[in-house]
């Protein structure tokens, strides 16, 4: 929305006034170790006021950490145990060279029949013939075995390292998520300024406890606002955001500002404000104008 500037006079009695900000540990609470400033200091912001126990929570930082690597861990072993492609490929090699060994062992024993049973080889002969024969025969259903185990191993385990690829996923995302919830938490119990200024009231000590949300510093803001306020027939012309100028007749200058809020008045305002102007009671606003820094 474009800014619209314009002229405004400012009442008499308007003043720029300084904004008092209450600084707190937003949604953490906890024993305070160390307050980082003193009352009537000016800070930054940024600058560290004071400090909460983190042991507890670096304690559970500390474990989560730990359980994630154990599953990154999971996940990698997972990974290994699936049976490769290779893998099985070079069992089938191993099994095919079995065949072959089995062929010519066959080939060989055959060829021994004829012959022992024609009386041209001794019976040791055909015996080691028959004995290679079954050790190779033996071999290759082994082999053969082997590669089976192997494919349906593969076909199974594809299947379940997938779902466990999944849920083990999943696991990690719920402990990440948790570990980056704790480590806002544990930045959040650093208390540091909002705005630029001085503080002026510091409620817990070191040592001292503290609950959530309850407001620990005092911090008179180096920004100014000031107050305009307008009848029901001047408030239509004023929206959040605007750009105003006002002349503050204390300084004897004008002051420029964007309008951060606009409310209904305090009932004294009203009344004032109809006395004033001669007329009858009539509602009154307040807009809320920010000075630029």
């Amino acid at each position: 929305m474009a800014l619209r500037a314009r002229s405004i006079n400012l009442m008499p009695l308007m003043k720029l006034k300084d904004h008092p900000i209450q600084a707190l540990f937003q949604g953490v609470g906890g024993r305070v170790v160390s307050v980082e400033v003193k009352e009537q200091q000016e800070v930054k912001r940024g600058d560290i006021i004071m400090k909460l126990d983190t042991a507890d929570i670096d304690l559970q930082i500390a474990q989560l950490e730990a359980n994630i690597a154990q599953q990154n861990v999971k996940i990698q072993q997972a990974a290994i145990q699936q049976v490769r492609p290779e893998e099985l490929e070079k069992q089938k090699l191993v099994a095919a060279s079995a065949k072959e060994t089995l062929d010519q062992a066959k080939n060989n024993y055959e060829r021994c029949k004829v012959l022992y049973e024609g009386g041209s080889i001794s019976e040791v002969e055909y015996e080691n013939a028959v004995s290679q024969y079954e050790i190779a025969k033996n071999t290759y259903e082994q082999q053969e075995t082997q590669v089976k185990n192997l494919a349906a191993q593969n076909s199974t385990h594809s299947q379940n390292y997938e779902y466990n690829q999944d849920l083990m996923s999943l696991q990690k995302d719920v402990l990440e998520e948790q570990l980056a919830a704790l480590k806002l938490q544990k930045e959040r119990m650093v208390l540091k300024a909002p705005v630029d200024g001085k503080i002026t009231k510091l409620v817990p000590k070191a040592g001292e406890n503290i609950t959530a949300n309850a407001t620990a510093a005092i911090i008179q803001s180096n920004n100014l606002y000031y107050s305009i306020y307008v009848d029901e027939t001047q408030v239509t012309k004023f929206e959040k955001g605007d750009e105003v100028t006002g002349k503050v007749s204390a300084l004897n200058e004008e002051i420029t500002g964007t309008v951060r809020s606009i409310a209904s008045a305090p009932q004294y305002a009203t009344l004032r404000m109809s006395r004033d102007k001669g007329l009858s009671d009539t509602s009154s606003y307040v807009a809320i104008a920010d000075v630029k820094a």
